[in-house]
């Protein structure tokens, strides 16, 4: 084996690896590190063959820049440059697909099989956590966050897992993928986010519309998975206690003496627009809407979001009062209206839907403040892009 098949042949196993330690509850280090190895490999696969891909990859990593320009307006320059080097696989992810255009040991529908592989292992964990810790109703949501990581993030994963399983089948027709389909989206729903059961319902209506024609049948359908889904809430205590506390909010703004997850999300909005309304064009600066957004909950004696300097929960206004108007409008569409452009555009169901979970969860986390959010997606975006061109030049030769 020449050293150019050698070197890709390392970057695919590095890709799956890349996989396992994304999924599973190890140290960010550990898919950094790989990251950083998986670029410098690839960069010397590109100056070794001498051929590139798909240029338009790199529009995934202009919000580097924005964030960069950011700097400009910003005090708190610390946490600015440890905001952009959560962010770098933005731009690590295209180089390193970009680089391999021509690398035939990297296969989508393995990595995607290594992904669901590893997700699958880490479900089984979580409901033995389930089964064993269901009456214990918020401890299980403890649990999760401690011992795993945020649990709308792993509920995302497993939405994600859902979508995969059932464009394998819709492509393959193979039933036990189906199966699977169901197992992720129970995974899903157990994890106890409000956003994530919600998604979770409505991957299930889609996928029950879109595969049966009758009217009828659908009917019947849809009201038993509402019947269930209701039932679900009622019976299991930590999704109950979550979806209660919508019956506490009295009006639809902060309640300084309700500090519940819906009052207290009120809050975050709230902040998050006083800041967009004052910095409308340029934003608060790259490094400084933690900062800003605590001297607002000050202000509202929102005494949590000040003790514990939460984010804005919304990556929309994330974005905008970070880097305002301009260049938080070029973030999002870089990172959103790009890949859904293509989806559309190539008539890829898998991007399409992957893309459309992530936009929803957006509506309730800052997914890009997060390191387990940003390098999922945008991996996993850079992949089903890279594989979308990889088709159309397939296609073009042939």
């Amino acid at each position: 084996m020449n050293l150019k098949a050698s070197i890709q042949k390392i970057i695919s196993l590095l890709l799956h690896i890349f996989v396992i330690t994304t999924v599973f509850p190890v140290k960010l280090n550990y898919s950094s590190i790989i990251i950083v190895i998986l670029l410098i490999s690839s960069i010397l696969n590109l100056v070794m063959l001498k051929k590139a891909g798909n240029y338009q990859l790199f529009i995934l990593a202009i919000p580097i820049l924005i964030y960069i320009f950011g700097l400009i307006n910003s005090d708190n320059l610390d946490y600015g440059v440890k905001f952009i080097s959560r962010n770098l696989s933005l731009i690590a992810f295209p180089i390193i697909f970009f680089s391999n255009n021509k690398n035939t040991y990297i296969k989508t529908d393995s990595l995607l099989k290594v992904f669901l592989t590893s997700i699958f292992i880490l479900n089984i964990y979580l409901i033995y956590l389930f089964i064993y810790y269901f009456n214990l109703g918020e401890k299980l949501s403890i649990i999760i966050t401690e011992l795993i990581y945020h649990s709308t993030y792993l509920g995302l994963y497993n939405i994600v897992a859902a979508w995969v399983c059932f464009f394998i089948y819709r492509n393959s027709k193979n039933k036990k993928f189906i199966l699977f389909y169901l197992f992720f989206i129970f995974s899903a729903i157990i994890t106890s986010s409000r956003i994530i059961f919600i998604l979770g319902f409505f991957s299930l209506i889609i996928v029950t519309l879109s595969y049966i024609k009758k009217p009828i049948i659908n009917f019947f359908l849809v009201a038993i998975i509402l019947f269930l889904t209701s039932v679900v809430i009622i019976k299991t205590p930590s999704l109950n206690e979550k979806f209660s506390q919508l019956t506490s909010v009295k009006k639809l703004s902060f309640d300084k003496n309700n500090y519940q997850s819906i009052s207290s999300r009120f809050g975050k909005i709230e902040a998050s627009l006083k800041l967009i309304k004052k910095n409308i064009l340029f934003g608060v600066g790259t490094g400084d809407l933690k900062d800003d957004l605590a001297i607002e909950y000050k202000k509202m004696r929102f005494v949590m979001g000040y003790k514990y300097r939460y984010n804005s929960h919304n990556q929309y206004l994330d974005s905008i009062a970070r880097n305002g108007l301009i260049g938080g409008g070029i973030v999002l569409l870089c990172i959103f209206i790009f890949p859904l452009f293509i989806a559309i555009k190539y008539k890829r169901g898998l991007l399409l839907f992957v893309l459309l979970s992530v936009m929803f969860v957006c509506f309730t986390e800052s997914v890009f403040g997060l390191q387990k959010g940003v390098t999922f997606y945008t991996f996993i975006v850079t992949l089903l892009i890279f594989e979308t061109y990889q088709t159309l030049n397939s296609k073009s030769i042939t």
